[in-house]
């Protein structure tokens, strides 16, 4: 399972209003055009048809004229399980790190230097996911906008060959082939250079002290570590950080200390990228992998600013991550299409509903598993043709979807087949505070624990992005292409004033996440809490079945309606992400932070209603 961090922040208060943008295809520089151009549609001719016939869409009655305007329905509010909060709230998986976000609130940092806060603090805190040696997406809204994307997903070194990658998948995505060039320092540093407003020493401060003098290790922290032993054990410095003197796993209630990383820390607080990628913490991290990242390869990454993937939804503005990004393109897809299928929806979710969603998931994961690439792979045209396939209902629904059946995966994809042949663990955290910026971050290891690699100089997991690439469809291991990734931080916005702050872990599963979390919250008006917390379930296109969680189950009459026509519904032992969100009121400016319980004790804190250490 993927195992990923993501960080929202939100300034709330005083939210200047911006005229709403229209959709956008992200611009980006010209590239050498792909080796393997973007397939056809599967059928042209109903690609290019209007919107699909009216059998097909729900209350038809309710649909608007084009070009009609729709105004947005108020959100609920957040619920009484929800923190609220005036001068500025973090909401991460883990308290040690939504603690360090609001210190440096309080200390009067922005949301970007939270954000950047709590994410470093979550690679001592939260190892399995947060990480230095991972990659990422964030999204940064200054008060007013615009909104700036911030693309640090990690690349393939140079010296990747398919041989060695066919190793590397059959060896399950680890080994010194699997790391990729890392991104997430480039990123957030990037980042605090851009909207950071306190020293970069104050920023890295609780972090440092956290991985130099330790943390109590908590039951679900130890509780990765067990399960991740017998792999971490193998690796001389994972076993000698995550294990005690006889060589066994730290227990609940041990003291997690990790000297190395600390200073790495301190170095980069000091120096900047040069004490990562230059010298002798680069000659290290090229040792760990073999020679497989090269010293040419750390020297030469760079985070990237992009345009975010804006469009609309029943009169609110949704941006999201752009490619390498393939969540935010799912998520686009399935948004657009719904609100064509159900211009208005029903009262409260119900099996019709949930019926349309997983068969738009499967339609729009089926684009994501062979037709979703790094964009600086692809020229101008063929990048706008790539966002084009999901942002056009009409191309996205040319095998049309049936109100009363499921559709076999089989028809909706011609490699559904292979599919089948061919093969995460994340954590989310959101930040609000008092200036009008929002932020929404995600950083991932791919793997938990990435590919339990940790440089023993440095302190630093390795993740195996690498094993991102696929076997099969566009996103082939190519030599200094970024891997896409399913990661979509995204902000909801009415009339350029952000309401919804979003995020979750869960790999493929994370844009049917945030669907639910918007369909609950914009068109069924619930609470921020009762969304969070409510049931969820996933089509990935492949396997044809629908996954539900075994601990949150579909109310009987809902599942009983899914099964009638025609879905596989298999209960799954894992829960679905994990997804600490905000929400803002629009009336009030108060935030509404709640942590989602599904992965541990995650926490929600409001600037100043609690001292901080």
């Amino acid at each position: 399972m993927k195992r990923m961090l993501v960080v929202a922040a939100a300034l709330a208060l005083g939210c200047a209003a911006e005229p709403p943008t229209s959709a956008g295809v992200p611009p980006g520089p010209t590239s050498p055009a792909s080796t393997r151009p973007l397939p056809a549609s599967p059928s042209d001719a109903v690609a290019a048809a209007a919107v699909p016939s009216a059998h097909i869409v729900r209350n038809e009655a309710e649909r608007a004229a084009p070009g009609t305007a729709k105004a947005p329905v108020p959100l609920s509010g957040g619920g009484p399980r929800a923190v609220a909060g005036t001068h500025g709230l973090v909401v991460s998986a883990e308290p040690y790190a939504t603690r360090a976000g609001v210190s440096v609130l309080e200390a009067g940092g922005n949301a970007v230097d939270a954000a950047v806060a709590t994410a470093l603090t979550l690679a001592v805190t939260h190892p399995s996911a947060g990480n230095l040696g991972g990659g990422g997406f964030m999204l940064v809204r200054p008060r007013g906008g615009p909104t700036v994307a911030f693309d640090f997903r990690e690349t393939a070194p140079t010296s990747l060959t398919r041989p060695d990658f066919d190793r590397m998948i059959a060896a399950k995505g680890t080994g010194p082939v699997a790391p990729g060039v890392p991104g997430t320092v480039a990123g957030l540093l990037l980042a605090e250079r851009r909207f950071g407003s306190l020293p970069r020493e104050r920023v890295f401060a609780p972090a440092i002290a956290l991985a130099r003098d330790g943390v109590v290790l908590s039951r679900d922290e130890a509780a990765l570590i067990l399960a991740h032993w017998p792999s971490l054990a193998l690796d001389r410095a994972a076993r000698q950080v995550f294990g005690d003197s006889h060589h066994r796993p730290l227990r609940p209630g041990a003291r997690l200390v990790q000297s190395a990383l600390a200073t790495t820390l301190a170095n980069v607080a000091a120096q900047g990228e040069a004490a990562f990628y230059a010298g002798s913490a680069a000659e290290s991290l090229v040792r760990a992998t073999a020679g497989h990242v090269s010293l040419a390869d750390l020297g030469s990454y760079r985070a990237i600013e992009r345009e975010p993937l804006r469009f609309h939804y029943r009169g609110y503005e949704v941006e999201t991550m752009p490619p390498p990004s393939a969540g935010g393109l799912v998520l686009a897809g399935t948004l657009l299409a719904l609100e064509t299928l159900e211009p208005a929806p029903p009262a409260a979710e119900d099996a019709g509903s949930l019926h349309l969603l997983l068969e738009l998931w499967r339609r729009t994961q089926a684009l994501r598993r062979f037709h979703v690439l790094d964009p600086d792979s692809l020229d101008e045209t063929a990048r706008r043709a790539l966002v084009a396939r999901f942002m056009d209902p009409a191309a996205l629904l040319a095998v049309p979807v049936d109100p009363a059946h499921a559709t076999p995966s089989a028809r909706v994809h011609s490699l559904y087949a292979e599919a089948l042949r061919e093969l995460e663990h994340t954590t989310h955290l959101s930040v609000v505070d008092a200036g009008g910026m929002v932020v929404s971050l995600t950083t991932t290891l791919s793997a938990s624990f990435g590919a339990k690699i940790m440089v023993p100089a440095t302190g630093v997991l390795l993740g195996n992005a690498v094993a991102s690439f696929s076997s099969m469809g566009d996103n082939q291991p190519v030599p200094g292409r970024r891997t896409t990734s399913s990661m979509a931080p995204t902000l909801v916005l009415e009339q350029g004033a952000p309401r919804l702050v979003l995020g979750t872990p869960g790999g493929d599963t994370i844009p049917s996440t945030l669907s639910l979390l918007v369909t609950r919250l914009v068109d069924y008006h619930e609470p921020l809490d009762s969304a969070v917390d409510a049931p969820r379930l996933h089509h990935g296109f492949v396997p044809d079945s629908v996954r539900f969680e075994g601990a949150r189950p579909l109310p009987p009459e809902l599942r009983a309606g899914l099964e009638a026509k025609g879905h596989k519904l298999v209960r799954s032992s894992l829960a679905q992400g994990d997804a600490s969100a905000i929400l803002i009121d629009g009336a009030t400016q108060t935030a509404f932070g709640y942590a989602d319980p599904r992965e541990g004790p995650g926490l929600a804190l409001a600037a100043g209603t609690t001292a901080v250490p």
